[in-house]
């Protein structure tokens, strides 16, 4: 009886895990280009980068997070930025949970669209290189004090894979 209630209560425990839990989808359609590798610059990525084929200032850069949450959208960057302008100079979109962890989403290029507000998959900007990056595309990172944390995409999607707007990417508890 003891084990029947212990199983019982576990899987109890498991519901508001389930139910929290936050889909993440394909910001635009493109290829995932980089996750947890080491790029040039050697050091460690530690999130999901989808490439736009070369394609700059694409419409629709939308947030990946798939329910209703809360953009903080900050602009360093206003003009079309294609291949980089500089580490630091990349316009994010972000969402911080109440367990610290924030999500961020860099590199797109600012459009009427780019404000705070709460949404549901919403458009942020156009597809871009804003910031530290060698080509149009969406980082998308969740990190805390520091720490990037790649299991929110391990086992969901694949460096080299194409991926659509209705893709999933990953789960955030």
């Amino acid at each position: 009886m003891r084990s029947i209630m212990k199983t019982g209560l576990a899987a109890l425990a498991l519901i508001p895990v389930a139910v929290t839990a936050h889909e993440v989808r394909g910001t635009h359609t493109g290829t995932v280009t980089a996750l947890t590798t080491y790029p040039s610059s050697g050091n460690f990525h530690g999130a999901v980068d989808i490439g736009a084929g070369g394609q700059c200032n694409y419409w629709g850069a939308e947030t990946g997070v798939v329910g209703s949450v809360y953009w903080n959208v900050t602009i360093r960057t206003t003009g079309i930025v294609c291949y980089g302008s500089g580490s630091g100079n990349q316009n994010e979109a972000k969402h911080v949970w109440q367990s610290g962890w924030t999500f961020r989403q860099w590199h797109f290029i600012k459009t009427g669209n780019s404000y705070d507000r709460t949404c549901d998959r919403c458009q942020v900007g156009n597809i871009g290189g804003t910031g530290n990056a060698s080509g149009p595309h969406s980082h998308l990172q969740q990190d805390k004090l520091g720490t990037n944390d790649t299991s929110w995409y391990q086992g969901y999607t694949t460096q080299g894979e194409s991926v659509s707007r209705s893709e999933t990417l990953g789960y955030l508890d």
